[in-house]
């Protein structure tokens, strides 16, 4: 009960509240998802293709290193039969250096409709993982490389003052006497602007994520739901500067929350709380970011691992407080048209274990479209 009422809150405000989030640090990865007039009666191929090598040096209790070195490669094809509606058809394919015979593909599927001149409605294949724009600590930069299929509803605001992303992601479906739980995340990311002109913007970013694993007509109904809730509520201030090495620069400062809604508590800890603070830096090529997190009792089934208070791997390994600063510089450039070269390092550094984790990503993207036919 207490999960349905969360999301009911969520879709009174998405309906009721009327700017962009502005540059992120992974901005360059984000989907354009708007509907364009020029597009009407038309057929295009549209490719969209990550070549990855992340390793990730992990040394404290709570995660150990590891390595992911290969590709998510997603063609489809998409049509326009009107200036409000899209469709479009493929699928994504992912698989590992040197284990090719364990390639996973995904169907792509989906349904857009400009409900609003403001509101778009998706169904089936939605814009996820690094679109949603949520922080690290509730939602990690990971599943992009991994895990960037989220089917499901997904509703798109884009107002003048107010922007939201809420959406619904299905990650297992279950039929009568299936052996397993049914899965889904609930979320909401948006942005308000309190004042904003050519040279600053002053906001208050909300973000809301719900994991929810639980069922009744699966033959293992008598295992405990689970419902995890995490918030996040802060204040943003963007400074935009007209030079050749510094275009943007972000203070933000987030208070972040984590409950556990579940009827039969099994999580470590039930509830807990941090804060997560940034300065970032922009401009065509770089993005800086430096950071703290102060986290007690923190759990996020979504979030970078890093930033919770116990070990998802090593059993009974906790942290009940969290203490990390964090150094981060991505270069990405758009070598020829729809080709994105990006190196990325992100390093943490635990002032409670004294210990210096990092990780550091090559990234090769294309992302382009080709028209087909038009009719």
């Amino acid at each position: 009960m207490k999960c349905k009422c969360i999301i009911f809150s969520i879709l009174l405000v998405l309906t009721y509240a009327n700017e962009g989030f502005g540059q992120t640090f992974d901005g360059h990865l984000v989907n354009d998802y708007k509907i364009y007039d020029s597009d009407t009666n038309k057929l295009f191929l549209d490719i969209y293709n990550t070549n990855y090598l992340k390793n990730n040096e992990y040394f404290g209790k709570v995660i150990e290193g590891y390595t992911l070195f290969g590709f998510n490669f997603a063609p489809k094809v998409t049509y326009s039969p009107n200036s409000k509606i899209k469709l479009s058809a493929g699928a994504n394919l992912l698989s590992y250096y040197s284990r090719n015979d364990e390639i996973k593909i995904s169907i792509l599927l989906s349904f857009q409709y400009k409900l609003l001149p403001k509101l778009d409605f998706v169904l089936g294949n939605i814009y996820g993982t690094v679109n949603h724009n949520l922080i690290e600590p509730l939602f990690d930069y990971e599943h992009y490389l991994n895990n960037n299929i989220e089917n499901g509803v997904q509703f798109l605001w884009n107002g003048e003052r107010f922007t939201a992303d809420l959406w619904l992601d299905w990650q297992k479906q279950i039929f009568y006497d299936d052996p397993f739980q049914e899965k889904f995340n609930v979320g909401l990311s948006a942005n308000y602007s309190l004042f904003k002109n050519d040279n600053f913007q002053l906001s208050i970013p909300f973000q809301n994520l719900i994991r929810h694993e639980g069922g009744q007509i699966n033959s293992n109904n008598d295992k405990p739901l689970k419902t995890i809730y995490n918030n996040a509520i802060g204040l943003s201030y963007l400074k935009n500067f007209e030079s050749k090495f510094l275009h943007d620069l972000r203070l933000s400062s987030y208070w972040v929350n984590y409950q556990d809604l579940s009827p039969t508590k099994q999580q470590m800890f039930i509830d807990g709380s941090g804060s997560y603070s940034t300065l970032e830096l922009f401009n065509n090529s770089f993005d800086f970011m430096l950071g703290y997190w102060y986290g007690e009792q923190f759990i996020a089934p979504s979030g970078n691992p890093l930033f919770e208070s116990y070990s998802r791997t090593n059993i009974f390994v906790e942290e009940p407080v969290r203490q990390l600063i964090m150094g981060k510089i991505s270069y990405h450039k758009d070598i020829l048209e729809g080709l994105n070269l990006g190196f990325r390092f992100d390093s943490y550094y635990d002032l409670d274990e004294s210990e210096l984790e990092y990780f550091w990503s090559i990234l090769i993207v294309f992302n382009d479209k080709f028209l087909l036919r038009t009719f």
